[in-house]
């Protein structure tokens, strides 16, 4: 199977410098299809297709006939509700993109008629988060797929963007062939003419360290789209709050202008702790992007652990101060951001900024603390219907009931989006519709695709 977080990784940075290099324009020319956005969606769904190939390929598969001989872990329906929940995933993240796409669409149709450009652009990449996050989440199921039903194997590890396996599974079957011949081996040939894979792999802890990282992995590049949206969006209403103190400037009374001129100097003492905070993020971020290529650089898989429960550490508590950064600037600037209807808005941005770390430290500290309980307590919590199984489960499991909760919760955020993120209001073109020269500066800004003639004469 492909490493699809090593390929959306690829493409991100592709996109990333296509949209430097040409924006929604390029030599002049509108880009209808071709401008980054609708291309990231196409790469979305390309990787979703391919998703629902392995996911389902692993799904159909009688797990039963390798679970019974395998790892205790390698069954993970034992938990009857846990299958169906699972299955139910393709469709929450189907819809969620194409939700997004559609809104996306809306808001290019806005860019194009030269209405609030970058604020506009800001909103697109903020509206991507959810069908990228669940896109991923889904393709961080199918490794764990792969290793309970016998189809991952170690030359993934060497060959990230695909490998051909036929040849290799071919040679290992007559292996198993000539062992039991001999009479020697104790592997199973399956009736459907497959075998377990533990000849493949030398043992089952080896096969899940690689299906885990690539788990990682898929919610990495996640992770750091999310940076970049939260990035955004910080810029956004950092940005919004500056114009309102800078129209509050023009005004007719000295005493309003003299309180904006104060509000204006204080503002950028308080934009930098505000990006302490989102920069914690961002950066650890960036930091898990660069370690996901551990395993491909030939790094030991003790120390591929260690460092994945660092990230998982530093990302819990940095998530938690971005979540607080947000809170702070929404109850601080509640007043000043009123225009662009804030509530939907940042109620979105927390929940989704909470995917990553936040949610899933929660998870692993009640898996702990359940084993400091009194053996009676840990019975009777074990009862609970639901909250018990969910603590008590393996990781096998734990891995595939975490990204299902994601998907569920990306699909609830992108129907949450088309009320947030409206593509028509007032406040995308405010700027603009000031008629001073100190807003015509703002409205080369924020059109940044149009000629630097037509930014020239609009400043007259």
């Amino acid at each position: 199977m492909l490493d699809l977080g090593m390929l959306m990784y690829a493409g991100l940075l592709i996109l990333v410098i296509w949209r430097f290099l040409c924006f929604y324009r390029c030599c002049g020319i509108w880009l209808s299809f071709l401008n980054y956005t609708s291309l990231l969606y196409v790469m979305l769904a390309g990787m979703l297709a391919y998703c629902l190939n392995g996911f389902f390929a692993a799904a159909r598969d009688d797990l039963e006939q390798y679970y019974v001989i395998a790892h205790s872990e390698a069954n993970p329906w034992s938990i009857h509700w846990l299958k169906p929940f699972v299955q139910l995933t393709p469709i929450a993240v189907l819809v969620t993109l194409v939700l997004a796409w559609f809104q996306t669409d809306a808001h290019i149709f806005e860019i194009h008629k030269g209405k609030g450009i970058l604020k506009h652009d800001r909103a697109v990449q903020i509206i991507a988060l959810p069908a990228v996050f669940g896109v991923m989440a889904l393709a961080s199921m199918v490794p764990i797929l792969e290793l309970v039903t016998g189809k991952i194997d170690q030359e993934m590890i060497n060959s990230p963007f695909g490998v051909d396996l036929k040849d290799k599974f071919q040679k290992k079957i007559d292996e198993i062939r000539m062992n039991l011949h001999m009479g020697g081996s104790s592997e199973v040939l399956l009736s459907t003419g497959q075998h377990v894979w533990f000849d493949v792999l030398p043992e089952w802890e080896e096969g899940k360290r690689l299906a885990l990282w690539r788990y990682e992995t898929c919610f990495y590049v996640a992770d750091l789209f999310e940076a970049w949206a939260l990035y955004q969006f910080g810029m956004l209403v950092l940005g919004l709050i500056k114009e309102s103190y800078k129209r509050q400037e023009l005004s007719d009374s000295e005493a309003k202008r003299e309180a904006a001129r104060e509000l204006l100097q204080s503002h950028q003492a308080v934009t930098t702790l505000t990006w302490l905070g989102t920069m914690s993020f961002v950066l650890v971020c960036v930091g898990q992007t660069a370690c996901s290529l551990w395993p491909y650089v030939g790094g030991e898989g003790e120390k591929q652990e260690f460092l994945t429960l660092e990230f998982q550490f530093a990302g819990f508590i940095a998530s938690g101060a971005a979540i607080y950064n947000v809170f702070v600037v929404e109850q601080a600037y509640h007043h000043q951001l009123a225009p662009c209807s804030p509530v939907l808005k940042f109620l979105s941005v927390k929940i989704l900024v909470s995917l990553s770390f936040f949610q899933k430290g929660i998870l692993v500290t009640l898996q702990v603390a359940q084993h400091f309980l009194p053996t009676l307590m840990q019975r009777f919590v074990k009862e609970v219907p639901v909250v018990g199984d969910i603590i008590n489960m393996t990781d096998v499991q734990m891995h595939l009931f975490y990204p299902a909760v994601i998907l569920a919760e990306c699909f609830l955020a992108g129907i949450m989006h088309l009320w947030a993120w409206k593509p028509v209001e007032t406040w995308y073109e405010e700027v603009a519709s000031e008629k001073t020269p100190l807003m015509s500066e703002k409205i080369k800004i924020y059109d940044p695709i149009e000629p630097a003639e037509k930014a020239a004469d609009v400043a007259v």
